[in-house]
């Protein structure tokens, strides 16, 4: 089961982004600073954070203080996982935390 990252992610992957937005927000100047944000929120949810922006690097990215924002990789939870099958009755703090 795919949720709304791995959703993002394919239709980013696949060029068709603006399917994404909803469509009473298609506007030229708007679309722009939508789909900018799009990738902001992609590469901060990487899989290796390494790859996810410092939220100095996010202010100046949605800010367009940064011009070259990098391509996001695949979420990291993007997909259904083993590890969701065996923890589907636990809290958020018992698997974090255990």
């Amino acid at each position: 089961m795919i949720n709304i990252f791995g959703q993002a992610y394919e239709l980013w992957k696949d060029g068709k982004r603006m399917e994404f937005m909803d469509p009473l927000m298609d506007d030229t100047n708007l679309g722009c600073k939508l789909l900018r944000c799009m990738q902001v929120a992609l590469l901060c949810v990487q899989e290796k954070w390494e790859d996810r922006p410092t939220m100095l690097e996010v202010y100046s990215m949605l800010k367009n203080e940064i011009e070259d924002v990098s391509a996001p990789k695949m979420p990291a939870f993007s997909t259904k996982t083993d590890m969701d099958e065996e923890n589907h009755h636990k809290s958020w703090e018992e698997i974090c935390f255990s």
